[in-house]
């Protein structure tokens, strides 16, 4: 079933689950995926997989144009055991476009004489989705107490500068424990997590038209260019370049 609607900004879909998988995807837009397990940024040009019965809400930072493609995991298998972020090629955007097209009305019904069509429609989005480029706007959340506290500081505020030889003092484990647990539970060193974290934030603050310079000094960075030089790393793009081609992103149209 695929189902297409527009999100006000900071509309909030409650958290809820169902049997059935889900493509999240905004063609127009920034929406953050919240599961127990993290949170994924969505930009125009990424999509995020969410395996059934997964507990997740949406929430929309900007005015979303949302397409959901909910798929059967026992009529069309071989999707991710866990939520990943995906990248969403033209080729794949144009996929989506033909399988919009051929729903009837914004509740997902689809045109019965089309039905084998989209079925296989659908098994192509999943194949092109598997072989798709993953992304790094995931992030992960810990387990450990300790190390809760710790990204709970950080979600209030991205800009926080210290170390974990700062915050060993703080939650009663040393730096190296804290390291260790980090990598185990995220898959990520302290330093990549922040890294990953000022990212989400980054897209969402230059999604709703922020400077790149007041981007940086709102996330700790000393200049415009050491913010820029991880926003390549980790996008492999400067901020400029990126804000101009989600700028000239195709539209998937929502039939009205």
């Amino acid at each position: 079933m695929l189902l297409k609607r527009t999100l006000k900004p900071f509309e909030h879909v409650q958290r809820h689950r169902h049997s059935w998988g889900q493509v999240i995807y905004a063609s127009q837009g920034v929406l953050s995926v919240i599961t127990p397990a993290g949170r994924y940024i969505v930009p125009p040009e990424q999509a995020v997989w969410v395996p059934p019965f997964v507990d997740h809400e949406v929430i929309a930072l900007s005015q979303v144009q949302l397409s959901s493609l909910y798929l059967d995991d026992t009529q069309i298998g071989g999707f991710p055991p866990d939520c990943t972020c995906l990248s969403v090629k033209p080729v794949l955007q144009l996929l989506l476009q033909e399988a919009n097209a051929l729903v009837k009305s914004e509740a997902g019904v689809i045109d019965p004489d089309f039905k084998d069509s989209v079925m296989r429609l659908l098994m192509v989005i999943r194949d092109f989705m598997v072989l798709a480029p993953k992304v790094a706007l995931d992030l992960p959340y810990p387990k450990d107490k300790k190390l809760l506290r710790i990204t709970e500081a950080l979600l209030a505020d991205p800009s926080e500068q210290r170390t974990l030889v700062d915050w060993q003092r703080e939650v009663g484990a040393s730096a190296r424990t804290l390291a260790r647990l980090f990598k185990q539970q995220t898959g990520l060193r302290y330093s990549q997590w922040l890294q990953r974290l000022r990212l989400q934030v980054a897209i969402q603050m230059l999604s709703r038209g922020e400077s790149v310079l007041t981007t940086a000094l709102s996330l700790g960075y000393a200049s415009g260019s050491a913010f820029g030089y991880m926003f390549r790393q980790l996008m492999g793009v400067a901020p400029s370049q990126y804000l101009l081609a989600q700028s000239t992103v195709p539209k998937v149209q929502c039939q009205k």
